[in-house]
């Protein structure tokens, strides 16, 4: 991971991640963001959690299969296309969104081209949504036989067959940033059912970019929200793990970490309607700044367990090492997983309760990892 921009200080410790991320997807059924470098590693992570999601589903196999050849598709047009300038303090971020929404999967991607391709990509995106499926079909064949290719891929045929394998039409929007560079929306629906004629969205494009700024106003690289059962956990912990670039040493506390608050919401957190003992929504967040890593799990609690809850947690926070040492060998003392978080992390949490309706809220725990620390640590 990276970060992308010059940031405060106590900017990532003060802010409340979880809330306004839990806010804009909570219409969908699964989100999972991605905003950073794409290459062939972070391709293959987000296709093992699609994949892992599928199989934890009954979705027909024709759309899986469309869905996963559509993403397969846009995060190899990220990989070819995305252009890396050299300054530090420009967000040159790509980003990846996989949603399943209650009519559709909605796959979306963002990356900077250069200004000279911008005409030429518009040119094919404009044609191929001027045709219907008949058209797109013999477009494809044409392109097969007479398309030229390049170090890049092929003259427009991905474009082609995502287009025939969603039936949708591209949404898209080119915004000049700096350097030559233009910062490139895509997204794309696929429909859950051959029948089924998704709304076009003419602000889908506008709530794309506003939402890349509420990941970059919190300095998130890696998004995960939806339902968390025993049999995805360990997968969504696997792929997570892998996406997290540090050193050794901090990358074993932070899987550590992670395991026990990913667990910690399973074992936990209270369902609403529809969940069940093995199933609960969850989130889980990973942001970064220049000092701190922050690992920010989330998940409902009931109103009439706040008081008891935030207790506990101050109680454990305000404790020293060797009061919380002697805390987690009393197999009496409630919160062990707190204490045990405290313990790995090093450093104070923090929490909100953020109110959803008269019964519950949104419950969620930010963790930080000081990396200054860890790399002299590791010298």
């Amino acid at each position: 991971m990276i970060y992308t921009q010059t940031m405060s200080e106590n900017s990532i410790v003060l802010d409340n991640t979880a809330y306004p991320l839990y806010e804009q997807c909570k219409a969908n059924r699964l989100e999972y963001s991605y905003r950073g470098i794409v290459d062939a590693t972070v391709v293959e992570n987000i296709l093992a959690l699609a994949e892992a999601n599928f199989s934890d589903n009954k979705e027909q196999t024709i759309v899986k299969k469309r869905v996963y050849f559509i993403m397969v598709e846009c995060l190899q047009n990220i990989t070819r296309h995305q252009e890396i300038p050299e300054d530090p303090d420009f967000d040159q971020s790509a980003l990846f969104i996989l949603k399943r929404k209650q009519l559709s999967y909605s796959i979306t991607s963002a990356n900077l081209v250069y200004d000279s391709s911008v005409e030429p990509l518009r040119q094919k995106l404009v044609k191929v949504n001027s045709m219907d499926a008949d058209q797109l079909k013999d477009y494809a064949r044409e392109v097969l036989s007479n398309g030229t290719f390049s170090s890049k891929g092929g003259a427009g045929l991905g474009l082609i067959e995502m287009a025939r394998k969603s039936g949708s039409k591209f949404q898209y929007e080119f915004i000049p940033t700096k350097y030559g560079f233009s910062m490139f929306y895509m997204t794309l629906e696929i429909p859950i059912a051959k029948d089924i004629v998704v709304p076009y969205d003419p602000q889908a494009i506008d709530k794309i970019r506003d939402y890349r700024r509420l990941l970059q106003q919190h300095y998130v690289a890696l998004m995960y929200s939806g339902m968390l059962t025993h049999k995805n956990l360990k997968n969504l912990l696997t792929i997570l793990g892998k996406q997290i670039n540090t050193t050794k040493l901090l990358k074993t506390r932070v899987n550590n970490l992670m395991i026990e608050m990913v667990q910690n919401i399973l074992g936990h957190a209270d369902r609403r309607e529809g969940e069940t003992e093995n199933v609960c929504y969850g989130m889980f967040v990973v942001s970064e700044d220049k000092k701190y890593l922050k690992l920010t799990s989330a998940n409902f609690i009931r109103n009439s367990k706040i008081l008891t809850t935030r207790k506990l947690l101050d109680l454990i926070n305000d404790a020293d090492k060797d009061i919380r040492s002697n805390m987690l060998h009393d197999p009496d003392t409630p919160g062990r997983g707190f204490i045990t978080i405290a313990n790995k992390s090093r450093n104070r949490y923090t929490y909100f309760f953020d109110q959803v309706d008269a019964d519950f809220s949104l419950y969620s725990l930010n963790v930080f990892l000081t990396k200054e620390n860890e790399q002299n640590m590791a010298m």
